[in-house]
């Protein structure tokens, strides 16, 4: 990043007059260091254009017409993450994944099966704090849960679920999940009793709650809580 003043020279500013509108302020900087040699920080742009009135303008709004006929024709075996990115760059808009995917349904444009499900049965992904797998053609399932249920050759029970020894959602060994009832969720997680970083008495704490739990309320099947 360079602390040299940066003198904005006619072209300079003519140019970001011209780009600036519909571009967040990094890919302006970046077409600018690129065009005329420079090493602009963002801020910096960000400032000039600030001070200079050349407000940022999103263009969200997907309109019929060429815009239309551009996705129809490439929305069908197009997954929509990569549709929406190059409809930006084509027509400078910034339009999210959820307005593409919304626009396409409201206008009766669906992807290809085989591309919407292209990716293959086993494959693993992030979602949200949990990692997920991808157990058939259309079905996902967060892997911890997977894991143990593959294991014990058994669904989790009712009113169960799945948590980590270690505190760690992307450990699925299965020395790490224990099955314990989802009523004392508040206590191993909130009330930080089972957050030691001793893993062994982390479980030993998740399941005397999971006893004591038990004792209060009694739950069928109790043969189901295992290490």
């Amino acid at each position: 990043m360079s602390s040299k003043r940066w003198n904005v020279t006619p072209a300079e500013h003519d140019f970001m007059v011209k780009h600036q509108a519909h571009i967040t302020r990094a890919q302006l900087t970046a077409m600018l260091n690129d065009k005329f040699g420079h090493n602009l920080s963002v801020e910096k742009v960000r400032s000039y254009t600030k001070r200079s009135g050349l407000n940022r303008v999103i263009r969200t709004m997907i309109t019929d017409g060429p815009e239309y006929d551009w996705i129809a024709k490439h929305q069908l075996d197009t997954p929509r993450n990569e549709l929406t990115a190059t409809f930006n760059k084509r027509f400078g808009k910034s339009i999210s994944i959820m307005q593409m995917n919304g626009y396409c349904q409201r206008k009766g444009l669906y992807m290809d099966d085989l591309i919407r499900n292209r990716k293959p049965v086993g494959t693993i992904k992030r979602h949200g704090r949990f990692l997920r797998i991808k157990i058939n053609a259309t079905q996902w399932q967060t892997l911890h849960r997977f894991t143990w249920e593959r294991h014990h050759g058994k669904k989790v029970p009712e009113g169960f679920m799945i948590a980590f020894a270690d505190g760690n959602s992307d450990n699925v060994d299965i020395d790490n999940l224990v099955c314990v009832p989802e009523s004392i969720s508040l206590v191993i997680n909130h009330n930080n009793k089972a957050n030691t970083s001793d893993p062994n008495l982390n479980k030993a704490i998740m399941l005397t709650e999971a006893l004591n739990s038990m004792v209060k309320k009694p739950i069928k099947r109790l043969g189901t809580l295992r290490l």
